[in-house]
């Protein structure tokens, strides 16, 4: 067995990468700078005692069995701790009406002349774009005209309408509004038969939708929430007493002060406030790369991008929720700055409270722009709450530096960063959200997965 492992990050991949590695070091540190694990993925309470996550987070399985056993427990400890989803039921609101089938805008709600046009220009366009950046991109698979009436208005919701958006990636698309809905829904199936035409246009009806993946032997994964009042909290309270169990030793309220390197690996880790070093064979870093090149003294591409301030309205009423079906649901609507909200009941029937989370991007000079009564206002406006229902209890949370505004510099630059940290230590594995190479849960928690055991079989 190897000796010294050191995590940097307290989040699920953290948390899960302490975990795989305590089977194969002695030691193993996981260190934290925030005063708990867990990352975005934590709970409050109200003063009602009713709890909110930080954020939309239903996590899902990988396909890896001994990894999601990992994550969400056997398949008899799934059956009491979790509310099982089969199938994640979302949508969007978009011109002003509600569409529960499918998270993707619909075109047809454009007014006739501007839908014709667009479809016209869409047809047209029978070539896959090689673009990096999101205008161009939309523009050669969407065409001008869907581009213009609804990529730009979700970017500017997204990304600030003070933004440059000619500047902004195609990272800026992973919320997934770059595919659209268009057409009759029989066309639109017969349609994306063509790799070009199914990489733009979603499904309009669940029945096609199946039979695809019944054509593909594919599958969509189940998807998990705690059955208790405490939200996603479970979640990170489960895998941390997994980890505190397993005699990994948690560092909360830590920061790294240097990085002590000899023949290219980090052999000695310095905390502030801590006296002697810890000892390093294995450094897993899920924080930002320009972190570690700082306190290892190696050259940093300065990276300051913007970063989006997210408010989070966590509200409770006294009427049920008008929508009792759908687990969350984007707003691409460019009349409200709303732009997902996560409905507790539906995703944990036991609750006792009518709950939900409204999503806003601003600038952190913003959030006082955003109230309780500006909210309330839209979420009647979208029928989503009953006209006479009576908001009881609520939290307003700013959460800063969340998302950052994916310009083709910050990319380019954390690239290099990245670039740099993985050619100049050879006992580091760099992963999470924070390496650039993955974003959705589940595919950063499956390459650390097989980073690790590629990195342990490889003595």
């Amino acid at each position: 067995m190897k000796n010294h492992a050191v995590v940097v990050g307290g989040g699920i991949c953290g948390l899960m990468a302490a975990l795989l590695l305590k089977r194969s070091f002695s030691e193993v540190t996981l260190i934290e700078q925030s005063a708990e694990v867990g990352g975005l993925f934590r709970s409050v309470k109200d003063e009602l005692g009713a709890y909110y996550d930080m954020g939309s987070h239903i996590p899902n399985e990988t396909g890896i069995a001994e990894l999601d056993e990992m994550l969400f427990g056997s398949n008899q400890q799934q059956l009491s701790t979790w509310n099982v989803i089969e199938k994640l039921k979302s949508g969007n609101y978009f011109g002003g009406e509600w569409d529960l089938n499918s998270p993707f805008a619909d075109s047809k709600k454009l007014d006739k002349q501007t839908y014709q046009q667009g479809c016209a220009e869409l047809i047209q366009s029978t070539e896959f774009s090689d673009s990096s950046l999101i205008l161009p991109f939309c523009k050669e698979t969407l065409g001008d005209t869907f581009t213009n009436h609804i990529v730009i208005p979700i970017l500017q919701k997204l990304y600030g309408r003070h933004t440059d958006l000619s500047s902004l990636t195609m990272g800026a698309g992973l919320f997934g509004f770059t595919r659209i809905l268009a057409f009759d829904a029989a066309v639109a199936d017969v349609l994306k038969q063509l790799p070009v035409f199914d990489a733009k246009l979603g499904y309009q009806t669940f029945a096609h939708f199946e039979a695809r993946q019944a054509r593909d032997s594919s599958s969509t994964p189940r998807y998990y929430y705690p059955k208790t009042e405490h939200g996603i909290q479970t979640w990170v309270s489960m895998l941390a007493e997994k980890v505190t169990a397993a005699g990994v030793n948690i560092l909360c309220e830590s920061k790294i002060t240097s990085l002590e390197m000899e023949n290219k690996k980090v052999k000695k880790v310095y905390l502030a406030n801590v006296t002697e070093p810890l000892p390093c064979d294995l450094l897993f870093w899920s924080a930002p790369p320009f972190l570690a090149l700082q306190a290892l003294g190696l050259p940093v591409v300065q990276n300051r991008p913007e970063l989006r301030t997210a408010i989070v309205f966590h509200l409770n009423f006294d009427k049920p929720l008008n929508n009792q079906e759908s687990h969350y649901l984007w707003v691409w609507d460019k009349n409200t700055d709303i732009f997902r909200l996560t409905l507790y009941p539906n995703l944990n029937p036991s609750s006792q409270f009518n709950t939900l989370s409204a999503e806003i991007l601003c600038k952190p000079d913003e959030v006082d722009e955003y109230t309780l009564d500006l909210v309330l206002s839209d979420l009647r406006d979208m029928k989503m709450i009953p006209e006479n229902a009576q908001c009881i209890s609520h939290i307003k949370q700013a959460i800063h530096n969340t998302f950052p505004v994916p310009t083709q510099s910050f990319e380019k630059n954390n690239e290099l960063n990245y670039q740099t940290l993985e050619s100049n230590v050879d006992n580091v594995i760099i992963s999470g959200r924070s390496g650039g190479k993955q974003w959705r849960q589940a595919d950063v928690l499956i390459a650390a997965y097989n980073e690790i055991l590629d990195y342990i079989s490889a003595g």
